[in-house]
């Protein structure tokens, strides 16, 4: 790992894009459990506001390592040949840009990506894929995906493709994880593949085998930051985050 100019040991940059807020109309926030998670990983944050400036986004992206897209609201219905249905959230097109535009230069760039949540949706809406709009609906026998509070407690458990990714760097078969979505992956889209499903069969994690880290879980690993699964998560990426930037650096 390179030094800044007092000798201090350099940090990866993690662009965060902001997600829209829950308690102030029209207004962008984050979950602190993301700067945790982070933080413990042993990376720096550079929040990115939701933006239709593309010059603005790849700016951020030009000073990260990194890029993670957190949960959040679900992602316009349009971009997978859907329709709003009663009981989704209003699109919030500004995000649904930015991500989609971060997303895809982070993948050109080769630059490491973690999603959590919304995060795994929007790579494989981008990739060609959909998603079930209604769980509950779509997926016969599913289980509940929307738990109660408290977020930091299981809900059910996942099961890791071996051979995968996640599998080796979690190092084990299965996960508890906690639950809180209502949509899922349908069809994960070119060139990605599915990482843990669900007792009932819905997707969990999905990575671009084609890519050194490119992946996203559907759980939410920033309401347990200081689990040994999520930190071990969090680590991963950040590695892959400090390589890039090492080689960019070379």
């Amino acid at each position: 790992m390179g030094n800044d100019r007092k000798g201090m040991p350099m940090k990866p940059v993690v662009a965060l894009m902001m997600q829209y807020s829950e308690t102030v109309d029209g207004a962008f926030d984050i979950d602190p459990g993301y700067l945790r998670l982070l933080e413990f990983a042993g990376a720096n944050v550079l929040t990115v506001d939701p933006s239709d400036d593309d010059e603005y986004l790849l700016s951020m992206l030009d000073r990260a390592d990194g890029l993670l897209i957190p949960g959040g609201n679900d992602i316009d219905p349009a971009l997978y040949g859907g329709k709003t249905l009663p009981g989704m959230d209003e699109p919030v097109p500004l995000r649904d840009h930015a991500e989609a535009t971060l997303l895809r230069a982070a993948y050109e760039r080769r630059m490491p990506y973690l999603g959590v949540c919304r995060g795994l949706q929007m790579m494989c809406v981008l990739a060609g894929g959909n998603l079930y709009q209604q769980i509950a609906d779509d997926v016969p026998g599913s289980l509940d995906h929307w738990q109660k509070t408290p977020f930091a407690e299981p809900s059910h458990e996942v099961r890791l493709l071996p051979g995968t990714p996640l599998h080796r760097i979690l190092g084990r078969d299965s996960l508890p994880v906690n639950s809180v979505h209502h949509q899922a992956v349908h069809e994960a889209g070119d060139g990605v593949e599915i990482q843990a499903v669900a007792p009932d069969g819905v997707v969990e994690a999905a990575y671009r085998p084609d890519r050194e880290f490119f992946m996203a879980v559907q759980w939410h690993p920033e309401q347990t930051p200081a689990d040994e699964p999520s930190r071990r998560l969090a680590r991963a990426f950040a590695e892959a985050c400090d390589e890039y930037r090492r080689d960019r650096a070379a």
